[in-house]
């Protein structure tokens, strides 16, 4: 009896073919059924889920680094500055920039901004190697025991980096060494930003949230924003 859907003449290559073409069909099937289980362990059976939020008084907030690489962002760079400069819930920071290289008007835009806000610093990278590399010049750089990367198209809600703390200061924290959350897209008004949205907020939520409910870990930390401990 031949269960093959492929007829080519050759057994082994009919057989390949229709378990690749099996597998094709059912991995989203599959794959859909595993995050739902992750999703469900996660709400469920995940320990460090955080359910209460602490206020952190002024006068013990942990100092905190917002890293923001940028390569060519001149026409984002001064709004995500502005904002994080003015509307963050937060006093005990600074924003470090790590210019990886920009040939447009990005360094001129940083210098002005340096001279308006004491808490902005600037690290400039004459030759781009990319965000990573630019991330980790500027790890050397941070003077914060917390580092919360953040992209210079992104921004966090203004209650983002006292939430971010809570999760360092609890009695159970002393061995999480990274947190990320999930981004919203600014611009939905597109088919693409819709989809971001979709991505975003939905497939890669419920991915790492399984992945940490069921693995006890996340394999990959959003680079958009997350916050790490230094020492780390």
């Amino acid at each position: 009896m031949n269960l093959s859907l492929f007829h080519t003449g050759n057994t082994i290559l009919d057989l390949t073919m229709t378990v690749l073409f099996a597998i094709l069909l059912t991995y989203p099937i599959l794959g859909g059924l595993a995050w739902f289980f992750g999703a469900f362990c996660y709400n469920y059976l995940f320990k460090y889920r955080q359910k209460t939020w602490a206020d952190i008084p002024k006068e013990i907030e942990p100092f905190i680094t917002i890293m923001v690489p940028a390569h060519n962002e001149e026409v984002v760079i001064e709004d995500t500055i502005e904002y994080l400069m003015n509307s963050i819930n937060y006093t005990n920071y600074e924003v470090l920039v790590t210019d990886d290289g920009s040939t447009d008007t990005t360094p001129e835009i940083l210098a002005r901004l340096m001279k308006k806000y004491p808490n902005l610093r600037v690290v400039r990278i004459e030759k781009n190697k990319g965000k990573a590399h630019a991330f980790n010049i500027g790890t050397s750089f941070a003077k914060g025991e917390l580092i919360l990367s953040n992209d210079a198209d992104t921004v966090p809600e203004p209650d983002a980096l006292w939430k971010y703390i809570n999760y360092f200061i609890r009695e159970d924290g002393r061995n999480i060494a990274a947190v990320t959350s999930n981004m919203d897209v600014q611009n939905r008004s597109t088919l693409v930003g819709k989809s971001q949205t979709v991505e975003f907020s939905s497939i890669v939520g419920i991915i790492k949230r399984t992945q940490s409910s069921v693995f006890g870990v996340i394999y990959a930390y959003s680079g958009a924003n997350t916050m790490y401990r230094k020492s780390a």
